[in-house]
């Protein structure tokens, strides 16, 4: 009974160690994701303003939209062209 016990015990910590390095991933992960969403949004919002500034509508402006995705290494963003 008490080798059974310490065994239990040392499953319970084992797989609370492996959940917690689990969640460690998860974070890390997560907070990578924030930085790209982060940058996304500042290259989005410069686009934007020059777009606005430049005065561009219809297709002059989504091919500086998909000019500036593909400068940012952002192809997942742009805009498809029929």
């Amino acid at each position: 009974m008490l080798i059974e016990n310490m065994l239990i015990q040392e499953n319970v910590r084992l797989t609370m160690k492996q959940t917690v390095d689990r969640l460690q991933e998860i974070e890390s992960q997560m907070e990578a994701i924030g930085e790209n969403i982060r940058k996304e949004e500042q290259v989005y919002r410069a686009e934007l303003e020059e777009r606005q500034r430049l005065g561009l509508h219809g297709e002059a402006a989504i091919k500086h939209y998909n000019e500036w995705m593909k400068k940012y290494g952002m192809e997942h963003l742009m805009v498809k062209e029929d």
